[in-house]
């Protein structure tokens, strides 16, 4: 796009005039942007600020439950894994909303603020989710949860009026097929708040047994979005066919992404912040940026390109679901398992110096306790508040040491200790130095809990959902590439199955190796966990890329038509989806017709009638040098 030197001084010789300012409307008929022929909702090709605003909420408690959260044992994960279903599917109602009905109004803008809110709200449940939480918990955990329920609540009245207002308007336009299934929405959203509502007693300071109860929110929600995409699929005028739905599901993917890089900065930061670069730590960052890496590119590479079926669209949205919750347990997961390689690597450290210490120089008394501490200084936990609180218990263990005579000595350590093992007293100081390095990483430790067998409970949970994740993560893309694909399959759709599903079993067989409690141990201790991730979704790539390589020159040599949905794609990233109405002209360029001509009431029933007289949508300048400001919105430039 250029501009002419005509057009800069017609511009240049209006600046005296005065302009209109654009006044943003009360409300606005979301039939203002239907699409006259295709008889579908069709409000913009692409997300608005305010659309991108309200992604940035949902970053913001996923950033915020993380950080609260270690993932110690099952009780945690399953915690994670609801609170983010919850999350996800307030969004994803919103969402479904939005692409179809939602322009920009006072009336929208007042919803989203109110939206703002709950999403708010839902952080502050976030930061003390703990649906199985012991008996000390109940008390605290029964306001959270009532919490909850009212924001929950307040989000689905919302949406309520959100599609009455929307049944009021399409009553007014008379479009009485409408009429039913946007009742039903109006109904399945008032049975999840009623729902909802009648959950809040439950959960009184007196009542503390909710075993079964929880498992109602994911029911209800879970309903909702299949309810609601039922309903798109049986009534072809509320379809997401032309809407940026397609558009949204990739930001939030790529926001979700974009959460394991922040991720990736605190990891750097715990491992290297305070002893400078180690050529191991910024070996496993690196790999931890890679996997980022290969999971964008495996999910944009592939990415839908025009339509693909109305009802698969809406297969693969809800899809969506298992496959960012995939993405967040791998990218968690693979800052964990950096996180375990460096706690182990520190505790060898340790380790070595208390054998050198005790077993090999035979140190005693205050020249025995001095040794220890300094091998324990070099940590610097007192710059940590996770950690402080350990010094006590580490001073404790350094006196009673101090005061055992001969605790050293080698007619009391020689030939009865094996590498690893010392004085229950020195092998009391070793676990609670693991558990204060532990700490210093960020993790919370319950001080009742003992921090080794904490450690370890966290590493064999953070290696099952780490590799649960990765081969959920395959799954959704193999299901992905069978959803999206509307050709005729070719060497390429085989081949990146197969690979696909190779590395799939290879997951299950690494998942397995929890069996072998020994070899478990052996694999995290050391550095091979992250490399092998990578490796795999490296391999998953390469051969993509020669099948498709190969796959186009066997297409190319055969002489046969084919069709390419690569050449002209825009360079800012964005593809849009083209006008299924557009034509092309002798000159071969595309021409499109009006999105934004709002349907008439006898459109679709009365093949004589004619839409409504509506301003062109072909931009215009006044004498003032500036588009009229107007009741038809322009989302297309």
């Amino acid at each position: 796009m250029g501009f002419s030197v005509h057009g800069v001084k017609e511009l240049d010789s209006q600046k005296h005039l005065k302009r209109l300012h654009k006044i943003v409307p009360w409300i606005e008929s979301p039939l203002q942007g239907a699409d006259q022929q295709s008889l579908v909702f069709h409000q913009r090709h692409e997300a608005n600020t305010v659309e991108l605003f309200f992604d940035l909420f949902f970053v913001a408690n996923l950033a915020t439950f993380t950080a609260y959260h270690s993932i110690t044992d099952s009780s945690s994960l399953f915690a994670y894994i609801g609170f983010f279903a919850i999350l996800w599917c307030s969004w994803f109602q919103i969402t479904l909303h939005d692409v179809r009905f939602a322009r920009d109004s006072i009336y929208e803008r007042a919803c989203k603020v109110i939206q703002f809110t709950a999403f708010v709200g839902l952080a502050l449940v976030g930061s003390a989710f703990q649906p199985n939480g012991g008996n000390s918990e109940k008390k605290s955990n029964n306001t959270n949860f009532r919490i909850l329920c009212y924001v929950l609540i307040l989000s689905r009245l919302l949406l309520l009026l959100q599609y009455i207002v929307i049944l009021i308007f399409t009553a007014r336009a008379g479009y009485k097929k409408l009429y039913f299934p946007l009742a039903l929405n109006v109904i399945i959203y008032a049975a999840g708040a009623a729902v909802f509502g009648a959950m809040t007693p439950i959960f009184s300071p007196t009542i503390k047994d909710h075993r079964g109860i929880y498992v109602v929110w994911y029911i209800v929600m879970l309903l909702e979005s299949l309810g609601v995409i039922a309903i798109s699929c049986c009534w072809r005028m509320l379809s997401f066919k032309k809407t940026h739905l397609v558009e949204r599901m990739g930001l939030l993917t790529l926001i979700v992404i974009g959460e394991g890089a922040i991720g990736v900065t605190k990891t750097i930061t715990r491992m290297m912040g305070k002893y400078g670069l180690d050529a191991e730590g910024s070996f496993l960052v690196i790999c931890i940026i890679l996997v980022l890496v290969f999971v964008w590119m495996l999910y944009f590479d592939y990415h839908p390109h025009g339509h693909y079926g109305t009802i698969r669209q809406q297969i693969w949205s809800i899809l969506h679901f298992p496959l960012q919750l995939a993405i967040v347990g791998l990218v968690e997961g693979s800052q964990q398992v950096a996180l375990a390689r460096y706690v182990m690597r520190q505790t060898d450290k340790v380790d070595t110096a208390f054998w050198k210490e005790c077993m090999v120089d035979y140190l005693d008394g205050a020249e025995l306790v001095n040794a220890l501490n300094s091998s324990i200084q070099y940590f610097q936990l007192y710059k940590k508040p996770e950690s402080e609180r350990w010094l006590p218990i580490l001073n404790r263990d350094l006196s009673r040491i101090g005061n055992i005579t001969g605790i050293c000595a080698p007619e009391n350590v020689d030939g009865k200790y094996e590498p690893g093992w010392y004085p229950d007293e020195i092998l009391n100081l070793l676990y609670n130095s693991m558990g204060a390095i532990y700490a210093s990483l960020g993790m919370k430790l319950p001080p009742d809990q003992d921090a080794t067998e904490l450690a370890i409970s966290s590493w064999w949970i953070t290696y099952v959902y780490y590799w649960s994740s990765f081969a959920l993560l395959v799954i959704s893309l193999i299901l992905f590439l069978f959803l999206v694909r509307i050709n005729k399959s070719d060497i390429f759709d085989w081949v990146s199955v197969i690979i696909r599903g190779i590395m799939l079993a290879v997951s299950g067989c690494l998942i397995a190796v929890v069996t072998n409690k020994t070899m478990l141990f052996n694999y995290i201790g050391s550095p091979a966990v992250l490399p092998t991730c990578v490796t795999m979704l490296f391999i998953i790539l390469l051969v993509d890329r020669f099948s498709a390589i190969f796959a186009n020159w066997r297409l190319k040599r055969s002489g046969k038509p084919f069709v390419s949905y690569h050449d002209h794609e825009h360079e800012h990233g964005h593809e849009h989806e083209h006008d299924d109405h557009a034509s092309i002209d002798k000159n071969g360029v595309e021409v499109h017709e009006s999105d934004t001509t709002p349907l008439t009431s006898e459109t679709a029933y009365m093949p004589n009638a004619y839409p409504m007289d509506t301003m062109s949508p072909t931009p215009s300048y006044t004498t003032g040098g500036y588009m009229p400001v107007s009741n038809v919105q322009h989302y297309e430039a």
